[in-house]
């Protein structure tokens, strides 16, 4: 082949490439919900497609804003907020409520008990989400509200519920978001979209076809990533002590609470849990956290999940125990998470 014929070829393919790359773009959206930074990026749009796209996307913001005014229970006009102010008696559960109730209790029962949509009670007695300094309660006090913070408090019937206490509330934060992920995802799915990432805070869903790159947040040092995975069509959701917590005579207290004695305190710094669905994703990792290190592994390795347990070292660094996440290490286009 002539060289003048082969530079024209060079030029062509370089000219193509060029074209496909252009054609093909990346397309994301940002908002608010639940107090939380969320993003949705779609990857791999034709340059056709992208006002169609983007009208997709928007749509995906109204889901979550639809979530949020159903399950945020700082959201005074809310569904589960309403629901909450009713008076002892036995009342329905909205109907929009329902599934994710029932999830939730069947969660309850699965971790033995240590992801309890009850607790809201002493989460409010801390003020962790309602104030903006929380502080340590006095024992008394958290004692009394911790025996009327959990789901042994009410009795289920098919669709409606006795509560046996008016000081009890239902709090969805430990599995709403990653719900509503998930329910954005299958929205996107049945628009025909294969390729997309839904990031909710520390609650991520992924679906595409090879995999993206997911950086864990450093649990002590801010601004930094810890670990790197990457994660094609799963779920991965992390939880720490360190997005909302306060430091008392030395001790750290955060915003997870544990549902059998009222604080918030682990041998875990922070857990990262990967499955096959956002809300399972979102729920295990707040209960692994509250387990601690050796029970938390078990239930990993027992319902065969994968995930990284971070814990500080005698020394004052932290260290990891990784069950199951070799499998986790394909690189392709980048995505940086984050934890909550």
């Amino acid at each position: 082949m002539k060289i003048g014929h082969v530079l024209k070829y060079a030029i062509l393919v370089a000219f193509l490439v060029s074209c496909s790359k252009k054609e093909k773009q990346k397309v994301s959206v940002s908002f608010l919900a639940f107090s939380t930074d969320i993003k949705i990026t779609v990857f791999d749009v034709p340059e056709s497609e992208i006002g169609n796209v983007t009208k997709i996307l928007n749509d995906a913001e109204d889901i979550f804003g639809y979530f949020n005014s159903e399950m945020n229970v700082y959201e005074p006009n809310s569904t589960i907020s309403r629901f909450n102010g009713n008076a002892i008696a036995k009342k329905q559960i909205p109907s929009s409520l329902r599934k994710i109730i029932g999830i939730s209790r069947n969660i309850h029962k699965y971790t033995d008990k240590y992801f309890d949509i009850a607790i809201q009670p002493v989460v409010e007695l801390w003020g962790f989400n309602t104030v903006s300094s929380p502080s340590k309660p006095d024992s008394i006090e958290l004692s009394e509200i911790l025996k009327i913070s959990n789901l042994d408090r009410y009795n289920f019937f098919t669709d409606s519920v006795l509560v046996t206490d008016n000081r009890c509330k239902i709090g969805l934060g430990g599995i709403a978001k990653g719900y509503a992920a998930d329910s954005t995802g299958e929205y996107l799915a049945s628009k025909g979209i294969e390729n997309f990432i839904v990031a909710v805070g520390g609650d991520i869903l992924l679906k595409s076809k090879s995999p993206k790159t997911v950086g864990i947040r450093h649990p002590r040092v801010k601004n930094e990533i810890i670990d790197t995975l990457y994660i094609a069509d799963a779920a991965i959701s992390t939880s720490g002590d360190y997005e909302k917590f306060m430091i008392n005579e030395g001790v750290r207290y955060c915003h997870i609470i544990n549902p059998f004695t009222g604080y918030g305190v682990s041998d875990i710094v922070s857990v990262s849990i990967i499955s096959e669905k956002s809300y399972l994703s979102d729920a295990f990792a707040s209960a692994v956290f509250l387990m601690g290190r050796e029970k938390g592994r078990y239930f990993i390795e027992k319902n065969k999940l994968s995930g990284i347990i971070y814990f500080m070292s005698d020394e004052g660094i932290v260290l990891s125990d990784r069950i199951n996440v070799d499998r986790y290490s394909k690189n392709d286009e980048d995505f940086t998470g984050t934890g909550k």
